[in-house]
């Protein structure tokens, strides 16, 4: 049986791409739909390069609302919250470990 459900997540900082890439594949896995909304912006989260432009455009701070519909949605949207309000520490690069360039 198909359920509606959603919910309100503040983004606390900047998503990766690693979160971001995170997301989509569990959503691609997801038998349903999930959507991201925030201000007057709305975004299918299966839609990799709109997905990459909103989360873009969020900045700290914002609330997102998150609406999945589907078996199982209560499950995926746990996912989703969860990813979206991730530390920025747990996938963005480490400074220390980042190549520097070199100009010649």
């Amino acid at each position: 049986m198909n359920n509606i459900e959603s919910a309100s997540v503040i983004i606390k900082n900047k998503m990766s791409m690693k979160s971001i890439l995170d997301l989509y594949q569990k959503s691609k896995s997801f038998k349903g739909t999930a959507f991201l909304y925030s201000g007057d912006k709305l975004t299918q989260v299966k839609n990799l390069p709109k997905l990459v432009s909103f989360l873009l455009t969020v900045t700290p701070g914002s609330i997102v609302k998150i609406i999945v519909e589907g078996t199982h949605s209560e499950k995926h949207l746990q996912s989703i919250s969860e990813i979206c309000q991730q530390p920025a520490g747990k996938h963005s690069l480490n400074k220390e470990s980042a190549y520097n360039s070199i100009q010649i």
